[in-house]
């Protein structure tokens, strides 16, 4: 994935109301005194924040990307092999960006009073375009090219929210995470994949006959990560490993934080996981 990530998720979460559904909002129950953007249809303001992400990636390309620098680059980047350039890592990063600004998104249609599912819809269809457009300018670059793994890997993080939108009992059980702690020297915090973990959690709450106990505070957790990819180091390796954890969404949720406790749905709390690794 590249460095934008996480300040496209960042705006995401923090502008969509990522608690409960927003109320139908109409034109006549606007107000005088709303802003150029309250006033603006929601067809318009879709446009506009996809537009706007194209927009600020492209810039940002041209600062840092190489943008411009080739005619059409195909990059064949492979899948997880202990020779890609991130180890494999990257291509979590696409599924999980995709998936988690799919659902913010979601949240953020929802509240401008598109019915839940048409928003997921349209969300799913934002944040894949958005990606498909960023692929196509890294196609420009001689540094980064065209990737149709990445691509495969964004449709899947697309299809998986929604896959979760519409089954809320396996959302209840599972959550797809990303948990950035500082083991090596960062290459560039947006790029820095050997120091992150991408991870599926179980979450025990999700299971009716242990939502009053003690265990809705307990998730099981699953991943995979890549280390030594940073400054050309050649002790390159890669990973799955399980580890158990704390519930911080749940524990939010009943002090009332569901902002915050919607947001660690998708980012774990950096070394809040003790974890057994498998070196492949």
């Amino acid at each position: 994935m590249k460095k934008l990530i996480y300040v496209l998720l960042a705006l995401s979460l923090s502008t969509a109301p990522l608690t409960a559904l927003a109320e139908e909002k109409t034109t006549d129950l606007q107000s005088d005194t709303d802003g150029w953007w309250d006033k603006q249809p929601r067809e318009d303001k879709m446009l506009y924040t996809g537009l706007s992400a194209a927009a600020v990636i492209g810039v940002w390309g041209l600062l840092e990307w190489d943008y411009g620098s080739a005619g059409w680059y195909w990059a064949n980047e492979q899948w997880f092999q202990e020779d890609t350039k991130y180890g494999g890592a990257d291509k979590f990063g696409h599924f999980w960006f995709t998936y988690a600004a799919a659902d913010g998104l979601t949240a953020l249609y929802s509240s401008w009073g598109y019915e839940r599912d048409r928003a997921n819809i349209y969300a799913v269809m934002t944040s894949w375009t958005v990606q498909m457009v960023m692929e196509g300018m890294d196609a420009t670059s001689e540094t980064q090219g065209f990737s149709w793994e990445d691509m495969v890997m964004n449709t899947l993080g697309a299809l998986s929210s929604v896959v979760f939108e519409r089954n809320p009992k396996l959302d209840d059980l599972i959550d797809l995470k990303v948990e950035y702690v500082l083991n090596e020297t960062p290459e560039g915090i947006f790029d820095d994949y050997s120091n992150q973990f991408y991870s599926i959690n179980l979450k025990l709450d999700g299971f009716d006959s242990l939502k009053n106990t003690w265990l809705r505070y307990v998730e099981f957790q699953g991943g995979y990560f890549s280390r030594g990819y940073n400054e050309d180091d050649q002790l390159k390796k890669r990973a799955l490993y399980a580890g158990v954890t704390l519930n911080f969404s749940r524990i939010l949720y009943e002090q009332g934080w569901d902002k915050t406790g919607k947001a660690l749905e998708y980012l774990q709390v950096p070394y809040s996981v003790p974890k057994v690794s498998h070196y492949l």
